[in-house]
């Protein structure tokens, strides 16, 4: 599993866009998150910089995977429904549950790839 924002644990740094213009003031070896959007999306995919996406949907979990989001992430009720879809169409990006620490162990239960923990700052 996969462990993002623990104070404990090295991860890659996650840097929050809403622009194209904000990607280029972003740090080298950096996460690029956003909201869904088409738009960014393709951007990101055109010059290979990894993303993070948060999806309100299964629908906008298909189009982020499709255009090579590196994390859906979203709410633990809709990771685990993703979850599930990506493991059956073998989906590239893994999905992060947004969670407080003390509800690790059920996104251990659901399979969840990996969280991203929001009871620690930024």
């Amino acid at each position: 599993m996969l462990v993002f924002n623990h104070p404990h644990i090295p991860a890659p740094r996650f840097i929050a866009i809403s622009s194209l213009e904000n990607i280029k003031n972003t740090p080298p070896n950096s996460i690029v998150w956003f909201d869904f959007d088409f738009s960014l999306l393709q951007f990101c995919q055109q010059n290979s910089i990894h993303c993070a996406v948060n999806i309100k949907n299964i629908q906008e979990a298909i189009y982020a995977n499709a255009l090579g989001a590196t994390y859906l992430v979203c709410k633990m009720p809709l990771a685990k429904e993703v979850q599930k879809i990506a493991e059956n169409y073998l989906f590239d990006a893994k999905v992060i549950a947004l969670i407080d620490e003390r509800l690790i162990n059920k996104a251990i239960e659901s399979g969840i790839d990996g969280v991203f923990l929001t009871n620690y700052p930024l």
